[in-house]
């Protein structure tokens, strides 16, 4: 009761300073000089905001994860014993075009882990081979992308490793985010 109790608290928190970081571009104070790219930036990081509401925070987390360079890359692992629950381990809201692998093996004694991939409204199981081992690249586009694991009364070991991969130019990426004078097509 109270880690939801918290859970609550901490999520109006963020969506008072995500409506205050809304309400001073809207004033239009000092904030007329700027370009779109700046403006995209500034959407990005109000998506950021609250996207990153969604990630299980670290002391909640049924394992240990490491951060690399933004919410979306890093590792992640759990030794559990009957667990039950949900670690949302990477991900976030964003305007920006991403690639990603995801890897990694589950080593199961008892009850199921299922590591999920949520893209906007689609939702993605994936399938582990006989050695609980799982491999996917993921195209992730503008919007709310997560990497989770689901607990079922899990005993055992959870490894998941998310890593960045450059954008492919043969139109596949084609609405990836290139601010001006940064890469052109």
């Amino acid at each position: 009761m109270e880690k939801s109790v918290k859970k609550c608290g901490k999520r109006w928190m963020k969506a008072a300073i995500l409506c205050c970081c809304m309400a001073l571009p809207l004033t239009g104070c000092g904030f007329r000089g700027m370009n779109s790219w700046e403006w995209l930036k500034v959407a990005d990081n109000v998506a950021g905001v609250l996207g990153a509401s969604q990630i299980t925070a670290d002391e909640e987390l049924f394992g240990e994860r490491v951060r690399h360079d933004d919410d979306y890359v890093g590792s992640y692992n759990a030794q559990c014993q009957g667990s039950t629950g949900r670690d949302v381990v990477f991900g976030g809201g964003s305007i920006e075009t991403r690639r990603l692998q995801v890897y990694g093996r589950i080593l199961a004694e008892a009850g199921q882990a299922t590591v999920r991939i949520r893209m906007n409204e689609e939702v993605v199981e994936l399938e582990a081979d006989e050695e609980g081992r799982f491999e996917t690249e993921l195209r992730l586009k503008s919007g709310g992308n997560y990497i989770m694991v689901d607990y079922e009364g899990f005993s055992g070991t959870v490894e998941l490793i998310s890593i960045r991969l450059p954008l492919d130019w043969d139109g596949k990426d084609a609405l990836a985010f290139c601010p001006e004078g940064e890469g052109g097509r």
